[in-house]
């Protein structure tokens, strides 16, 4: 993922609207870039403040946004990891019933 397109989908990435592969091209970016880092730092302080102030609570919102980072890249290697069993396991039924099938014609 360029800079560019980073930028542009800070804003998806606080509001947890990317997929999981575009979250993992997006943190491999953050992780290299601190140019990128600080752009997003500077958004999320400024999105996650502004909601804040009514809450008149003490926060660290530095701390959350490196939870963030880190939840939201486990949560889509997880969802990857999933969808390859999906495939696997799809692939498997298919294999099974293609089996069954094909008994049943050679029967």
């Amino acid at each position: 993922m360029e800079c560019k397109e980073v930028q542009k989908n800070i804003h998806s990435f606080i509001d947890d609207q990317l997929d999981s592969k575009e979250s993992l091209a997006f943190i491999e970016h953050i992780k290299k870039c601190p140019n990128c880092k600080e752009e997003l730092s500077i958004e999320f302080l400024v999105v996650t403040g502004l909601q804040r102030l009514d809450d008149a609570e003490a926060f660290d919102l530095q701390r959350e946004l490196e939870d963030k980072i880190k939840t939201n890249e486990e949560n889509a290697l997880r969802r990857k990891k999933m969808s390859r069993i999906g495939f696997w396991l799809l692939i498997f039924i298919a294999v099974i019933a293609g089996y069954y099938v094909s008994m049943l014609f050679y029967m």
